[in-house]
């Protein structure tokens, strides 16, 4: 599980890598509004997301089914990286 979790943390990064130098300040509070509210779960989705938008919510569907339902993440592994997701653009939008 400890590899997965790695795995699953390595991809968090290089997306954050990737999306997050180029966000605009509105890009970032919309992505942050999305985490806060849990909007990765179906039914909170927003209609039409931008494909970097796609990108994040594709990484956390797959983190929250190997978590809850496959079992090969160790729980509370989902909570970590919305915390590191949370915590790196909040700290850029300052």
């Amino acid at each position: 599980m400890a590899d997965r979790a790695s795995d699953i943390q390595a991809e968090l990064a290089g997306l954050l890598l990737q999306h997050e130098p180029t966000l605009r300040d509105d890009e970032r509070t919309n992505l942050l509004h999305l985490e806060q509210r849990c909007a990765w779960r179906p039914g909170s989705r927003p209609t039409r997301p931008e494909p970097m938008v796609v990108a994040f919510l594709n990484l956390f569907d797959r983190a929250e089914q190997e978590e809850l339902t496959d079992r090969t993440l160790a729980a509370g592994t989902v909570d970590a990286l919305r915390r590191v997701f949370r915590e790196q653009l909040s700290r850029e939008a300052d």
